[in-house]
C-alpha cells in the first residue's frame, strides 16, 4: 500500500509561472514545496511562446510589472541564475493618429522607472529599422531596451533554482483528482497521491480542468495564435528592434529569430478552442496568405523574395478584460491561482510570480497584484487599458 506522499505547498503546472513560483516560494524560505508537470519542464503553453519582452502597457499594474521584469530578465544570471538567453534589440510600436496622446502617457510613466522611451519621426524609425514602409503611420514610439528571451532557457533556470533550493519536481505526472479534507487537499496522480494544506494552480490553458476537480470555475477562454517566420534574400538583422503593428487587423508584431528570419505573430483574439490538447501545429494558407500582404506592405523590400519557412501555433487562456487571475480562490486563503495571461504573461512572470509567491508565505509582495483578483469582474472592476481590450492594454 502506498503512503501519501505530504508538502507544505504543491504547485500544478511547470511552464514559466509555475517554476517561477516554485523558485520564489523556496527564495522566500518555503520549505517542502512539490511541484507537479503532467509531461516535461515548458511543455505547455510557454514552450510556444515569441517571449518579447517589452514595457509598453497602459494599465499602471501592467506596466509595473514589465518594467520590473525587464530589469530581471536584464540581470537574469546575478538575481536568479541561468540564462534565459535574453537579446535586447528595443521596441517599436506603430499606432494611428488616436494612440498618440495615450501612448506619451505611457512614456511618461515608464521614463519615471527608468525606462528610455518615447515617440520618434518616421526618419528616425528609418534609421532605426530600415526595412520598414511608414509613410501610413502617424505615430511611432520607440523602447530602447526591449527584446526577447528563449522561453525554453528561462523556464529551464527558473526551475533548476528551484531544484538548487529545496523544490521538489516530478514530472509526467498528471493530476488525476483533488479531494478536499478541510484544509488538506489530496492531489491524486498515477503516481500517488501528495497531500498539502496549500495548492497553486498554475497550469495555463489547463488550469480550469484542474480548477473544476475542486468546483473553482475560473472565467477565461481559451484560443489558437498562429505564428509564421519569413525568409527572404537579405537577411533579417538579429538586432533590429521589435515591431508591433497596431494599425492593422491583427495588431501583428514581428521580430528577428534564427538564420536570419523573421517571426511574425499576431494580437488578436485567435480562434477559440475548446480542448487545448487539441492544439496542433498547422498553420492554414489563407491566415499564411494575410499576413505576408501585411508584411508585404509594412516591408516591401524584404517581402519581396521572402518566403514562409515555418509555422505553429500556441494557446491563449484569456479572460473578459484580457488581463490576469492573480491571487487565492475566493472565499479561500488556501487555493491560489496564476492564469489567463491572454498573451503578455511570459513579459510579466518574473515579478508576478516572485508577488504570488509572496502571498502564499503572507508576505507584503514587492509589486502589488491585487487588481488581478478574480473577484474584480463581479466588483464592475475589470482592467481597461487606453488602446481597448487586447494584449497590450
Amino acid at each position: 500500500m502506498r503512503t501519501n506522499r505530504t508538502a507544505d505547498i504543491i504547485i500544478i503546472g511547470a511552464g514559466v509561472y509555475g517554476c517561477g513560483i516554485a523558485y520564489n516560494l523556496a527564495k522566500n524560505g518555503a520549505n517542502n514545496v512539490v511541484l507537479l508537470e503532467r509531461k516535461a519542464i515548458c511543455s505547455g503553453g510557454t514552450a510556444k511562446s515569441c517571449a518579447a519582452s517589452r514595457t509598453h502597457y497602459s494599465i499602471q499594474t501592467n506596466l509595473i510589472h514589465a518594467v520590473e521584469s525587464l530589469k530581471i530578465f536584464e540581470n537574469f544570471g546575478e538575481i536568479v541564475g541561468g540564462d534565459p538567453g535574453f537579446r535586447r534589440t528595443g521596441y517599436l510600436i506603430l499606432g494611428p493618429e488616436e494612440y498618440g496622446e495615450p501612448m506619451q502617457a505611457v512614456f511618461r510613466r515608464q521614463n519615471e522607472y527608468g525606462i528610455d522611451t518615447a515617440t520618434v519621426s518616421r526618419e528616425e524609425a528609418a534609421q532605426i529599422h530600415p526595412l520598414l514602409y511608414l509613410d501610413d503611420v502617424e505615430v511611432i514610439g520607440y523602447d530602447t531596451r526591449g527584446g526577447y528571451c528563449d522561453p525554453y532557457l528561462t523556464t529551464m533556470s527558473y526551475a533548476r533554482r528551484a531544484q538548487d533550493l529545496g523544490v521538489t519536481i516530478e514530472t509526467n505526472t498528471p493530476v488525476t483528482g483533488i479531494r478536499l479534507n478541510g484544509r488538506v487537499k489530496t492531489v491524486q496522480t498515477p503516481s500517488g497521491d501528495f497531500e498539502s494544506s496549500i495548492v497553486v494552480l498554475a497550469a495555463g490553458p489547463w488550469t480550469r480542468a484542474v480548477g473544476e476537480m475542486i468546483g473553482v470555475e475560473l472565467p477565461y477562454v481559451v484560443s489558437r495564435h498562429k505564428v509564421i517566420t519569413l525568409k527572404g534574400d537579405q537577411p533579417y538583422q538579429i538586432d533590429w528592434p521589435i515591431v508591433k503593428d497596431m494599425t492593422t487587423p491583427d495588431k501583428i508584431y514581428l521580430r528577428s529569430d534564427r538564420g536570419g528570419t523573421v517571426l511574425v505573430g499576431t494580437g488578436d483574439h485567435g480562434d477559440p478552442i475548446q480542448d487545448p490538447d487539441s492544439l496542433t501545429d498547422q498553420v492554414d494558407q489563407a491566415h499564411i496568405s494575410r499576413i505576408s500582404g501585411l508584411i508585404s506592405r509594412r516591408m516591401p523590400e524584404f517581402f519581396r523574395t521572402a518566403e514562409c519557412t515555418a509555422s505553429w501555433t500556441g494557446p491563449y487562456d484569456i479572460t473578459p478584460d484580457w488581463n490576469p487571475l492573480v491571487g487565492p480562490v475566493p472565499g479561500r486563503d488556501d487555493i491560489y491561482v496564476a492564469v489567463g495571461f491572454s498573451g503578455h504573461g511570459f513579459k510579466l512572470a518574473p515579478t508576478i510570480s516572485e508577488a504570488l509567491a509572496q502571498s502564499v508565505l503572507g508576505l507584503e509582495p514587492r509589486l502589488p497584484i491585487s487588481e488581478y483578483s478574480m473577484t474584480r469582474f463581479s466588483q464592475g472592476e475589470a482592467l481597461h487599458g487606453a488602446y481597448g481590450i487586447g494584449s497590450i492594454s
